[in-house]
């Protein structure tokens, strides 16, 4: 058998969200076409497509059309290969029509004594009465050749494909089932039953994929360990989305392995979004015993595709691929030799050393520049550059770990700003002036994606008693809680080498009740607070602006040198009405960037989220303000918001 033929390649996409926004969605079709394109043109040719969930934003039929017309039958012409008997998609929790019976019980069908999840005309019959129309417009709008597969009896589907002369068996199972809204984490399930069956049908297969929507820590704690054991000892690779990043992890089940791989979302940001769209190659080579797999990100500054570096952990990088061993029931041979152990970051997080981050101190170019001024969100590459001025609250911030060398309690500060005021490239480029001087002594263990959760046991085995540590967290509110029992439950060979950069948009920081813990127990904390903007900062920015010229400077550029700087303080004030101003009010007027203007409109996306006591949201309330200025009449503003805010947070004023 020769390595060539025993390999078995596929290309794994999922969470596309179509219908959430047209023209972006488009777009992102159309690079990742011309990235198969250019592939297949290298010679990567998959003999797999896989799309694990999310195809649609609502569940609804015309979001179906637009997915399989617009860009899964481009693609499957892009691939050729015959590759549309072997594309396999299973549902998410996007894919699901939510006016459709809301009010099931997620207890009651999870119940394995209800037998909805059953694989039996019986059970089919309980979930086309309760779960299937729910998915309607996937099911009727599935183009794959296992249509209609999860409203049939098995309730999930099997298939033994024989590629390369080798046998190969695909599952595809729906743990989108029980999902009910934004609190499905930990409440949900695929069927047991179902799995099970399914695994039997593919149990002679050499090679064996399962197909779900969410990760296995999603499931029911009580299902957890028998999902897990099947999926060990039938030795598969289950691949998944729903994070909306790539990931791989070696897992164990019933005494023996399975790799869970997780795919980058599809699409689920605009471009200058703190999200990124994203893809994973692979391939199982079975002469070898091995997976390897290669993670791609788009990048909007360069717009192009790259290797998403710091998806997967570098222990398993062999050049631009990771590889992996391929679960088998072979036992595993185990050197017992001391080694060095690998602390490997929890999904979502990152460890920094200060001399890679010294190389992002250049000048950007003029494309990446501007894209940044006009409203980009900002990373290292960015934040870091010279080309970017650092703001006063930036010294404030370093200030307060002046002496982190020498304390024995954590240092916990907190920077605090209302949205798009700049607070993310303060805090990317402060926590690099903490670390810098000292670059042998400090590492920083970054949250980059706020959809990932802070676990202590998972983020203390990373934390090297060798080094001081700095734990940078943005949109902090979401880990408050636990970053405090993380502090509490440092071992003695930790205590003051370990401090925390934060932060969060004021609001958030208040509505969810982490103002009202007891930091001072457990930490030397402190609050800086991003205000507004004044005249120094405001020459500091427009200097920036006039290295680029004209285009650098937007509006500002009609005006005299000297008037500029002064112009951009007093829009800020006159935006907010208020001594201190808005900085992203000063850039609304100032600039004309697409970015600036997505950011308002998530904004106010979030503002619509946030219920108050009274009925509505801040959002209607933010338009009671806006009514009244647009009339003249201001004695509305913003600290007034603020201040009854906090106070329907129970936080008194």
């Amino acid at each position: 058998m020769t390595t060539e033929a025993a390999t078995i390649r596929w290309l794994h996409l999922s969470d596309f969200h179509v219908g959430k926004n047209d023209y972006a969605t488009r777009k992102m079709f159309d690079y990742i076409l011309a990235h198969v394109r250019k592939r297949r043109s290298e010679g990567f040719i998959p003999d797999l497509l896989f799309i694990t969930g999310d195809l649609a934003n609502k569940g609804l039929p015309s979001e179906y059309e637009t997915f399989w017309l617009e860009f899964i039958s481009p693609l499957q012409e892009e691939i050729g290969n015959s590759i549309s008997d072997r594309t396999f998609v299973v549902p998410g929790n996007h894919d699901i029509d939510r006016t459709k019976q809301p009010a099931f019980s997620q207890e009651e069908i999870a119940d394995p004594k209800s037998q909805y999840l059953d694989p039996s005309d019986e059970g089919a019959g309980l979930r086309g009465d309760m779960l299937i129309p729910r998915f309607r417009g996937y099911l009727d709008n599935d183009c794959t050749v296992v249509k209609g597969a999860f409203a049939k009896p098995d309730g999930a589907y099997a298939q033994c494909l024989t590629i390369h002369g080798q046998e190969v068996g695909i599952v595809g199972i729906n743990t989108a089932w029980l999902c009910k809204d934004e609190k499905d984490e930990r409440k949900l399930t695929p069927g047991k039953p179902l799995l099970e069956k399914a695994l039997d049908t593919i149990e002679s297969a050499k090679l064996r994929i399962v197909l779900g929507h969410h990760p296995v820590d999603w499931f029911i704690p009580a299902l957890q360990k028998s999902i897990k054991s099947l999926l060990g000892q039938s030795h598969v690779l289950y691949l998944h989305g729903h994070l909306h990043d790539a990931w791989a992890e070696p897992s164990y089940g019933g005494g023996q392995s399975y790799l869970a791989i997780q795919t980058g979302a599809g699409f689920q940001a605009h471009e200058g979004e703190p999200w990124r769209n994203g893809l994973v190659w692979g391939e199982a080579d079975l002469h070898a015993a091995e997976v390897r797999l290669q993670p791609w990100r788009w990048v909007s500054d360069q717009q192009a595709w790259a290797p998403a570096t710091d998806a997967f952990h570098e222990h398993y990088r062999q050049g631009e691929w990771w590889h992996y061993s391929l679960p088998s029931d072979q036992q595993t041979k185990v050197n017992y030799t001391a080694a060095a152990p690998v602390a490997q970051p929890p999904k979502g997080w990152s460890v920094f050393k200060p001399d890679d981050l010294a190389t992002h101190c250049q000048s950007l170019d003029e494309v990446a520049a501007l894209r940044y001024f006009d409203g980009a969100v900002p990373d290292w590459n960015t934040a870091l550059s010279t080309s970017i001025p650092r703001r006063h609250i930036v010294g404030n911030l370093v200030n307060r770990f002046q002496h982190a060398d020498a304390t024995d309690k954590p240092i916990v500060t907190l920077l605090l700003a209302a949205g798009c005021e700049g607070k993310t490239t303060a805090l990317l480029q402060a926590a690099y002036a903490i670390v810098e001087k000292k670059k042998n002594d400090w590492r920083i263990l970054q949250r980059r994606d706020e959809s990932h959760s802070l676990v202590p046991d998972e983020i203390i085995p990373v934390l090297d008693k060798n080094y001081n540590w700095l734990l940078l967290l943005d949109e902090a509110d979401h880990a408050a809680g636990e970053l405090q029992t993380l502090l509490e439950r440092l071992p003695k060979s930790l205590h003051g080498r370990v401090h925390s950069l934060l932060a969060c948009r004021d609001t958030d920081w208040l509505s969810s009740g982490a103002d009202n813990l007891n930091w001072w127990a457990t930490a030397d904390f402190h609050k800086e607070r991003l205000i507004g903007l004044d005249l120094n900062d405001a020459q500091a920015i427009v200097l920036s602006w006039q290295a680029y010229g004209d285009t650098g400077l937007g509006n500002l550029a009609k005006m005299p040198e000297t008037e500029r700087a002064v112009t951009l303080e007093r829009q800020a004030k006159e935006e907010a009405r208020t001594r201190s101003g808005a900085f992203f009010g000063a850039l609304l007027s100032v600039r004309s960037g697409s970015d600036l203007h997505n950011h308002a409109r998530l904004m106010l996306e979030r503002l619509g989220q946030r219920k108050i006591p009274s009925g509505g949201t801040l959002r209607d309330a933010l338009a009671y303000i806006a009514a009244m200025h647009a009339e003249g009449m201001e004695f509305l503003s913003r600290p007034v918001l603020a201040s009854a805010h906090r106070r329907d947070s129970g936080v008194s004023t």
